[in-house]
């Protein structure tokens, strides 16, 4: 069985759907029968390379956002994220655009080092606070998840998997995918969100039935 996954770094629910997958996968009795692939989203692909304004002040200016709820909210995900192993420090986001973070990704794509880079990416943002579109960070980041350094410095450096980016960002639109993280099940069965633990495995477990294997 085979699910897909598009995300965006820059999406604390992807994070924090990636873990849940992975707490549901370990869960799921033929979890080691199962392949992930990860693909590319961009919720901003017009987003600066880099931005000044804090994450707070772009929630608020963007979604009329309250201090107040946007903690709230913040807190929320800090909770959910400690029960799989995913960490955040909204206080420490950088953002940035992701388009190169997503050609490192794609990379690594099929190789062992896939999830781990895709984790790695994740915890950069979210837990370190490092610009996703600083070379640096996604050599070191990538490298250290397993990723051969002379080509994930290779990728930096050039236009590499722009091409493969943007398939993935045109596979989405076919499908009618609008928001992340979205799942989809052997091509067929479509998740759409970070659902929690249990319903994942649920959602195995149907596939699975269903896709007699």
């Amino acid at each position: 069985m085979h699910i897909d996954v598009w995300s965006d770094f820059a999406c604390p629910w992807c994070a924090l759907g990636l873990y849940r997958l992975d707490a549901a996968l370990a869960q799921f009795d033929h979890g080691a029968h199962v392949t992930v692939r990860h693909r590319a989203f961009e919720l901003d692909p017009f987003a600066p390379k880099l931005r000044k304004e804090s994450l707070e002040a772009v929630l608020a200016t963007r979604y009329a956002m309250s201090s107040e709820r946007i903690k709230a909210g913040h807190d929320a995900l800090c909770e959910m994220g400690a029960h799989v192993g995913m960490e955040f420090h909204f206080d420490r986001v950088t953002l940035a655009n992701t388009f190169d973070a997503h050609r490192v990704a794609e990379a690594a794509r099929g190789t062992e080092a896939e999830d781990r880079v895709q984790k790695a990416l994740f915890g950069a943002y979210f837990t370190e606070g490092a610009p996703l579109s600083d070379p640096e960070v996604l050599v070191r980041t990538a490298s250290g998840a397993g990723l051969d350094a002379a080509l994930a410095r290779e990728v930096v450096e050039g236009d590499a998997f722009s091409d493969e980016v943007r398939a993935d960002e045109q596979a989405a639109r076919e499908l009618g995918i609008s928001g992340v993280p979205h799942f989809v099940i052997n091509g067929a069965w479509a998740v759409p969100g970070a659902q929690d633990v249990d319903t994942l495995v649920t959602l195995l477990r149907r596939a699975w039935d269903r896709s007699g294997a």
